[in-house]
């Protein structure tokens, strides 16, 4: 039994190669078997020269760090026996493909075959045939071949050391050939079977030498694994079992027959056959084998692909789910005041008054009904009428009131005209004509209702403008900062009168909270 340090530092294993077998299964078996045995994650492994799935014989396998002999391994002579059909031709020199053409072999003599053998002996020049593993262009020549596309193949020079043939069997010429690296024995049969003014195919190989090592000295894959890593062929338990214990018997089958025998099965073989019983009946259900049939219809990338787009469009649909449910329901409301609530609108030197509690619950007038965006289950009237709006209604009424005047004749009595001195103008009267009162206001804050006062203000811009908010326990805010991101403007009077109208908003108390951070945001409109 060879060891995993053994293979790890560098053996040679002589495998005798089966028919049909191609290089790579060969090598693949040997590999499978030192990887599983050992529980190594790799090994260093490979063969010194391919032999053709229609050959057999010696292939030569190099493990760990002796795989920098296969080079050496490989310009080494190697030895073949085989077997020439005579008065046939195959497009691939062997038994690959069909014979496509037949030839007289009546004129062919021993003496014949005998003068042609002392030809092939030496140095050759050798064209390898169009169905072979050689690359031109960067692609296989047998590509070019199964492609139907027609193809100059180079030649090469090669060295027969010895050729010797047996014709007993004619038209079928048995042969023993020593040879250099690189000698198609293929094309050695189609050449000589030219040279006889006939043809020939190789309908028969196997290799026996390469150098020094012969493959009587050789293993086939299953004997090496056998010989040298016997733990992984079948336990004998496992197989006297399924000979006891057929696959139609259930368990109380087999213990019935125990217990006629007057002998008792043990739990381990009941335990195995009642696993076998269930992968038997898993294996003849007809549901199994339609779905293994519909699921060989795909290959792996297909699977893979089918997977991948299944599980984009669930994070899609989950993404929009989430987005669409986390989209708050907002409420604009537009605020008005009446012309005698516009006073005079505050300078950027003049003080705010503070409102007490009584003035911002009695005087609604000078407040908004802004709405809590906290509170998603707040609903408003209708019934809520613009600046111009309410202008119009006033204007209407006093026009039809001095009208119905004018024509009874009666005067009303509290019209009075005062008269302006003209060195002394209103200013007061001219800024508030200029002030813009169409503002829309609302507020963030949460489990609080308040008292939020209407910016009455002069600037030419309109924006948004969000302010953070400080709200103590007793309802006052406390501080305000602008939150620079969401707002839309950057006009200074804007944010001014946002940020001192917000400090005399008034919300309800609550012990509870200390300090509770909330927004209000003013959104700007240009006077129409």
């Amino acid at each position: 039994m060879i060891t995993a340090q053994e293979f790890s530092e560098g053996k040679i294993l002589l495998i005798d190669k089966p028919l049909q077998w191609s290089s790579f299964q060969a090598v693949n078996k040997i590999k499978w078997a030192i990887l599983k045995h050992y529980k190594l994650k790799k090994i260093k492994i490979g063969h010194a020269g391919t032999l053709d799935p229609l050959a057999s014989g010696l292939l030569v396998i190099c493990t760990g760090k002796y795989t920098k002999k296969i080079t050496e391994i490989q310009d080494a002579p190697k030895t073949y026996t085989g077997t020439i059909t005579l008065g046939a031709s195959t497009p691939s020199f062997d038994m690959e493909t069909e014979v496509d053409a037949h030839y007289p072999t009546d004129h062919i003599t021993p003496a014949l075959i005998e003068q042609v053998r002392q030809q092939f002996l030496g140095e050759q020049v050798q064209v390898p045939p169009v169905f072979s593993a050689i690359k031109k262009d960067g692609k296989r020549l047998y590509e070019f071949a199964r492609e139907g596309e027609a193809i100059e193949v180079p030649s090469r020079q090669v060295f027969i050391y010895k050729f010797d043939i047996d014709t007993t069997d004619f038209p079928l010429l048995h042969f023993e050939v020593q040879c250099s690296k690189g000698t198609y024995i293929r094309s050695l049969a189609n050449d000589f079977g030219r040279a006889l003014q006939s043809a020939g195919y190789l309908s028969a190989l196997r290799r026996t030498q390469i150098g020094d090592y012969t493959v009587a000295e050789a293993l086939t894959p299953d004997d090496f694994v056998a010989t040298h890593i016997p733990d992984l062929r079948k336990p004998i338990i496992l197989t006297t079992i399924i000979e006891q214990f057929p696959l139609q018997k259930s368990v109380n089958d087999v213990y019935g027959e125990h217990r006629r025998q007057h002998t008792k099965p043990t739990k381990k073989a009941i335990d195995v056959r009642a696993i076998l019983g269930r992968n038997e009946k898993k294996k003849n259900s007809a549901i199994s084998r339609e779905f293994r049939a519909f699921a060989r219809m795909f290959t792996p990338t297909d699977k893979a692909i089918s997977l991948t787009l299944l599980v984009l469009f669930v994070t899609v649909i989950t993404l929009l789910a989430l987005q669409l449910n986390g989209q708050p329901k907002e409420i604009m409301i537009e605020v008005t005041t009446t012309p005698e609530e516009v006073i005079t609108p505050l300078l950027p030197d003049t003080p705010l008054p503070m409102a007490t509690d009584e003035a911002a619950t009695a005087k609604t007038t000078l407040t908004t009904n802004a709405y809590n965006q906290a509170d998603p289950q707040l609903k408003h009237s209708a019934d809520i009428k613009t600046l111009d709006e309410i202008m119009a209604e006033r204007t209407a009424q006093e026009m039809a009131s001095l009208k119905e005047a004018l024509v009874t004749g009666n005067t009303p009595t509290d019209l009075t005209v005062v008269p302006q001195p003209s060195q002394q103008p209103n200013t007061s009267l001219a800024i508030a004509d200029k002030a813009n009162k169409h503002t829309l206001v609302k507020y963030a804050l949460a489990g609080r209702n308040g008292t939020i006062p209407n910016p009455v203000f002069t600037c030419e811009q309109d924006g948004q403008v969000v302010v953070i908010i400080t709200v103590n326990e007793a309802g006052r805010v406390t501080k305000t900062a602008i939150d620079k991101q969401a707002s839309t403007t950057t006009d200074d009077c804007l944010i001014e009168n946002s940020l001192r109208y917000a400090l005399q908003a008034k919300f309800d108390a609550a012990p509870n909270k200390k300090e509770q951070i909330g927004t209000i945001t003013y959104i700007f409109q240009k006077k129409r």
